[in-house]
């Protein structure tokens, strides 16, 4: 029992090569928005893979330079968990730094997994296949699994940091995984080209999947659906401090009232995730009267964020103000800030938060699109943008895609640039305009080839009125989603599992010779 607790602290013991790999996953954050250098992403894998073939000797020391190098990245990439807990919830800086820390090192233990993973199989003999095949495929095995347990936390999945290169081709045919594997596997082909005098089989294979990506871009996977809908999205930007104050809630409302008056003669207007900061209900029947009264007799689509529900059942929610029956109740909640897992365990820890409706019920799933300027939308609320295999389920009926966020819980950090990266990415693996209005920013529209159509400065009051293009077909990740990645893993795995039972009679590493 003392030598297991001690090896566990050794995890937290940094040398030389621990350093590095901290050090080389802080950097690789400068891949991401709204920094955006994709090449440093290259070299970050690449000397982590370095480190993984060259320093580590067994498995736990592949896992311990692993979670070392997720240390680095998330603790960089996701620092933005504390400003929203210390300043916006309440907390105590102490706590704030000691749950910001867990959360790192939770997201840190996948990257350690494929670490582990990597030493387990890893074969000296065949530096090639460890450089192109196994280490990006227990790279992109980590955040398939971080993507997918306990609710999924898909940040800073590394083919987010390449939207804007030839790799991004990959998007609409294997999603963004399939962007990281292409990523990882440049990663160990730039590392094998490095290392080997006979350059020419690495460069040739790095120069065909770069090129194949490129060429993918060419490929037109949807075309467009009817006319362009005018669309107006409305940015309030109430300050998170001010938004949930019982003196704010009329010259908030009255904020975005007045500037939907602006532009409504507009086909579609849109206000973010939780506009109204109460019950749709209390608006419905007071301040809110005769506005709504109003819309539905002009037949106007105004789709507006407010909780919706009553007793113990309330939502996070969107309204379409001219038709308050049409509703999208948010189905994927926000783990530990709208809902508790495992309740009975977690449930203390709202001692400690201040939360305004920290209890949300999810939305039934597989709701219907609603149709909104005459073309059906899919609709999604902040953290499900990060989900493209859910969002899939709206096509190919919905023919473009509106979500609605309220950033000003991580106002002046790296996230609301961050969630702007998943909005691009979304809208290029499934071939669908996205317009997203936000409370601070940012609020764009984004087309099917992941490029920003138009937007309006963060943090200022405005509204961006433009046009949004209904788009037909499916992608070829929209029609299977996560499939083939699952299944390209699976034969991999597979395939390294089974040669090892025949080589050794077990599950175990074959010894080189």
């Amino acid at each position: 029992m003392k030598a297991r607790l001690l090896s566990v602290l050794h995890l937290f013991v940094p040398h030389k090569n621990e350093l590095i790999a901290l050090l080389l996953g802080a950097a690789s954050v400068l891949a991401f928005a709204p920094f955006e250098i994709a090449f440093v992403m290259l070299l970050g894998l690449a000397g982590l893979f370095w480190l993984w073939q060259q320093k580590a000797q067994n498995a736990y020391q592949g896992f311990k330079l692993g979670l070392w190098f997720g240390l680095g990245l998330f603790g960089v990439g996701v620092s933005w968990l504390f400003s929203s807990m210390y300043f916006y919830s309440g907390v105590n800086i102490v706590l704030a730094v000691v749950a910001t820390f867990l959360f790192v090192l939770f997201l840190s233990v996948y990257i350690g997994l494929a670490g582990w993973l990597a030493l387990y199989f890893k074969d000296d003999k065949r530096p090639g296949l460890m450089l192109f095949v196994l280490f990006p495929a227990v790279w992109v095995a980590a955040e398939y699994l971080r993507g997918n347990l306990f609710g999924g936390f898909p940040f800073l999945q590394v083919g987010l940091s390449h939207i804007d290169s030839w790799l991004a081709g990959y998007a609409p045919l294997l999603g963004v995984l399939g962007v990281s594997w292409a990523v990882a596997i440049s990663a160990g082909l730039l590392l094998w080209f490095a290392q080997q005098r006979a350059w020419f089989v690495p460069g040739l294979m790095l120069g065909v999947l770069w090129a194949t990506g490129g060429l993918l871009q060419k490929v037109q996977w949807v075309e467009p659906a009817g006319k362009p809908i005018d669309i107006a999205l409305v940015q309030g930007n109430i300050p998170q401090e001010k938004k949930w104050r019982r003196d704010e809630f009329y010259p908030s409302l009255k904020r975005y009232v007045e500037m939907t008056k602006q532009h409504i003669d507009a086909d579609v207007i849109v206000w973010p995730e939780t506009a109204i900061a109460t019950y749709f209900d209390v608006v419905e029947k007071g301040a809110l009267f005769s506005f709504i009264k109003d819309a539905k007799l002009m037949n106007k689509d105004i789709l507006v964020g407010v909780i919706a529900g009553k007793d113990k059942e309330y939502y996070n929610a969107l309204v379409n103000l001219g038709k308050p029956e049409e509703r999208y109740y948010k189905t994927h909640l926000v783990p530990f800030s709208e809902y508790f897992p495992f309740v009975g365990f977690f449930k203390f820890l709202n001692l400690f938060f201040d939360i305004p409706y920290d209890s949300f019920s999810h939305g039934p799933e597989n709701q219907p699109p609603l149709k909104l300027g005459g073309q059906l939308v899919g609709l999604s609320v902040c953290y499900e943008m990060a989900f493209g295999e859910e969002l899939a389920r709206y096509l190919p009926d919905a023919k473009y895609l509106i979500t609605v966020s309220n950033d000003a819980w991580f106002a002046h950090t790296l996230e609301p640039a961050q969630q702007l990266q998943e909005v691009r990415m979304r809208a290029l693996e499934l071939g669908r305009e996205i317009a997203r209005s936000t409370n601070t920013g940012h609020t764009v529209i984004v087309g099917v080839d992941g490029q920003i159509k138009a937007q309006i400065p963060a943090y200022e009051e405005g509204v961006l009125r433009d046009k949004v293009q209904p788009y037909d077909g499916m992608t070829f990740y929209a029609q299977w989603k996560q499939l083939p990645i699952e299944m390209m893993l699976f034969a991999i795995f597979g395939f390294i599992l089974g040669k090892r039972y025949f080589l050794t009679g077990r599950f175990g590493r074959v010894k080189n010779r």
